[in-house]
């Protein structure tokens, strides 16, 4: 058992993970504030991994052969999509063939008319999207015709990627040189 506690948690030079010293292993005995060293040494490694900072995600983008659009690669409740990067957008909208719509009703019809410049009227869904690494569950989207977008760009666009994703970040870094989205938690 862990006989003493006296060093805390400090990080390892070489590797920057956190280790607990000053603790004794010891199977044969359990003596008085061995458990005072247990809880104290997991308590320390707890805080020690809340200090760590935020891992961040990197996401490879294209461009849209018309009009140079920022375009990623994402799975909508597992199938896979393409989007534009739209932070004009107040909602993410996404075809309604690849989302599971709510059913229609006043409170629920969405007539887009500002923001990208992209208009028309859908209604509110809920899906997974799955955009790299990042998972974003079950959130409210717009589920909109986009056939008439696509036309125009001349690509199948499955939808918009809103403002309403990168707001669950605190930073969203644009890398055009190596055509990536950095995000920061």
């Amino acid at each position: 058992m862990l006989e003493r506690f006296s060093e805390g948690v400090r990080p390892n030079a070489r590797t920057g993970q956190a280790a607990l010293r000053g603790c004794l292993l010891r199977p044969s005995t359990i003596r008085r504030g061995a458990l005072h060293c247990a809880t104290a040494g997991v308590l320390s490694l707890a805080l020690a991994a809340l200090a760590q900072a935020p891992k961040e995600e990197e996401i490879p983008f294209e461009k849209s052969n018309a009009f140079g659009l920022i375009l990623v690669r994402v799975q909508v409740d597992g199938r896979p999509a393409l989007l534009i990067v739209d932070t004009a957008s107040e909602h993410t909208i996404i075809n309604p063939e690849l989302v599971r719509v709510l059913p229609r009703t006043i409170d629920n019809a969405v007539f887009t008319s500002k923001g990208s410049g992209f208009k028309g009227a859908g209604v509110f869904g809920v899906t997974t999207l799955k955009v790299g690494p990042i998972i974003w569950r079950d959130h409210r989207v717009v589920a909109m015709d986009t056939r008439e977008l696509s036309r125009s760009l001349g690509q199948k666009i499955d939808g918009l990627l809103g403002i309403d994703f990168f707001s669950d970040f605190e930073l969203v870094t644009v890398d055009l040189k190596n055509r990536k989205l950095i995000f920061k938690p």
